[in-house]
């Protein structure tokens, strides 16, 4: 436990100042995310070590380009070619085989969905990134603890043994009033009803997001996606809900933009 509190304390170190300062700060966090989350995906294949070389470099170089390319118009063509090279690798080379190269193309375009995400939340006002990290993080808490104290009846043992139904509405409801009341005194500029919707909807996406990475260990047979940060796993361990929230707040942003 206290491995994972100093842990949890040196994550809040590096993250904090990113969000509060942006600028560099903001580019290296990014830039965790992309390489080291990045690299834990495409480590679930068993092959990964056999792989041509420039393989992983050039899966993490295409992220950066479509992510940051000035001209935003061709970041899709610009995935399109980059997925055909990725397919076309099996061709000359029987170390990274089909399956390696739509495991590479999932990382292409998830990562590019969740940096591209965040970055558009960010420019639109940084006070969401806030507001989703709330809603994330107390539904993630108050499930653990309301599960732990009155927790009976199991959520999803097929993918995740320990979590409970009253874990899940409780994380839920405590997350949706916390995420309602920062929008609402803290963000002036949402209007009523669009605070209701991603009070409503983050905490629930959030643990959707939670299972379904644990689903993606359990298909690789894995438990944690590494163990680089000490008591709590991997990075994408502790973004599994926080890439669902991203992706679906930006989808709110767009439904609010029409």
């Amino acid at each position: 436990m206290i491995t994972r509190i100093f842990t949890a304390i040196g994550i809040l170190a590096f993250i904090i100042p990113a969000l509060l300062f942006g600028g560099w700060l903001l580019f290296a966090l990014i830039s965790c995310i992309i390489i080291l989350g990045g690299l834990e995906f495409l480590h679930l294949s068993k092959n990964h070590n056999r792989w041509p070389m420039f393989v992983k470099p050039l899966a993490i170089l295409t992220v950066y380009v479509v992510v940051f390319c000035s001209e935003k118009s061709l970041s899709i063509p610009l995935m399109g070619i980059f997925m055909l090279c990725f397919l076309s690798i099996p061709v000359f080379t029987e170390s990274y085989d089909a399956k390696d190269a739509l495991l590479c193309i999932a990382y292409l375009t998830f990562f590019y969905m969740i940096a591209n995400s965040f970055l558009q939340i960010y420019e639109a006002d940084p006070m969401y990134i806030w507001l989703i990290i709330i809603a994330t993080y107390c539904c993630d808490t108050a499930a653990y603890f309301t599960g732990y104290f009155i927790g009976k009846h199991k959520l999803n043992p097929r993918i995740s043994p320990k979590k409970t139904i009253e874990g899940s509405i409780g994380g839920w409801l405590f997350a949706a009033i916390c995420t309602f009341l920062f929008a609402y005194f803290c963000i002036d500029h949402m209007q009523l009803w669009e605070i209701i919707a991603a009070a409503a909807l983050l905490p629930f996406s959030g643990q959707i997001g939670d299972l379904a990475f644990s689903a993606i260990k359990r298909s690789f047979d894995v438990k944690d996606f590494s163990q680089l940060l000490p008591g709590h796993g991997g990075i994408l361990d502790r973004l599994d809900s926080l890439i669902f929230n991203f992706i679906c707040f930006a989808v709110i942003l767009a439904v609010i933009a029409l």
